[in-house]
């Protein structure tokens, strides 16, 4: 990693230790109906990340919001989940409707308590 962020332009990048690096200092927080909220630096830029985890999708009827919901929820076991730096400090060259500095990366979320 550079000696300071804003030296990192934003670049559509992955590696393969981005995956192991968030393993280790993502945190995994509940995030109730909608599912998790994962938090912690980008692999590269280091910035600080928060990624919902949706896990539960509900269906209703228009006029009826929150009647006759139907959930389906995850299968049970661990699960890779798609990453991408959420970050919102500036990185040179990032477009304008983006966010973060371009990074993504696969995350397996181990089946257990959140």
């Amino acid at each position: 990693m550079p000696d300071t962020a804003a030296e990192i332009p934003y670049e559509e990048i992955t590696s393969p230790d981005y995956g192991p690096f968030a393993a280790t200092t993502f945190v995994r927080q509940d995030a109730g109906l909608i599912g998790s909220l994962l938090s912690g630096p980008c692999p590269r830029c280091g910035h600080h990340c928060d990624v919902p985890v949706v896990d539960s999708v509900f269906k209703g009827k228009p006029g009826l919001p929150g009647l006759r919901r139907k959930k389906g929820r995850q299968p049970a076991g661990d699960r890779a989940e798609p990453m991408l730096c959420a970050c919102v400090e500036e990185h040179v060259g990032r477009p304008a409707e983006r966010t973060g500095c371009g990074a993504y990366w696969m995350l397996v979320i181990k089946d257990g308590p959140r």
